[in-house]
């Protein structure tokens, strides 16, 4: 074995599989907070912030819109001078199935509403963590979820026909 040869990533280092690591802050005792983007579904490019420390994660600002860089620069700003957690390292990647069921679980939540929810990659970031997962993967999940049960998530061409429209189907109501 190498002097120089890291067995596991370090979280000062460390990108998760699917996401862009465009800063990383430390926390009051040492833990790492991330700061990052995923690829872009809508042509603008949202953020995300997520503590390895604690289970922080946030990708919507006090409104409730997605955030971009400078306003996600100040959450994780924020969260860092607050944060007291100690470093826990690398988070372990989930296996398809864990992972396939916090995108549902986090889908799921949306069919309490009375109209369809259009699904976008984008509002899928604070998850994007603990998927480690790329876009095309989850992509093809949300096919799977679409082509296994059509009362809960459909999908359709695009009108420019170059992708996928993802929409979560509400619950039929009496």
């Amino acid at each position: 074995m190498s002097l120089f040869t890291r067995t596991a990533p370090a979280p000062e280092t460390w990108t998760p599989e699917g996401t862009i690591v465009s800063q990383r802050y430390r926390a009051l005792e040492g833990a790492t907070v991330l700061l990052y983007s995923a690829d872009a579904d809508r042509g603008v490019v949202y953020y995300a912030v997520a503590c390895l420390g604690c289970t922080h994660r946030a990708d919507r600002d006090a409104a409730g819109n997605l955030m971009g860089e400078p306003d996600a620069a100040k959450a994780a700003n924020a969260h860092a001078a607050a944060c007291r957690s100690m470093p826990r390292g690398v988070p372990a990647r989930p296996d398809d199935t864990a992972a396939a069921e916090l995108i549902r679980t986090r889908l799921w939540s949306h069919r309490y509403g009375k109209a369809p929810y259009p699904v976008h990659i984008s509002g899928l970031n604070a998850l994007r963590v603990d998927l480690q997962r790329s876009t095309d993967w989850i992509k093809a999940l949300l096919t799977g979820l679409a082509q296994a049960d059509p009362g809960f998530i459909t999908a359709e061409p695009t009108s420019s026909g170059q992708g996928v429209r993802f929409t979560v189907q509400p619950f039929d109501r009496p």
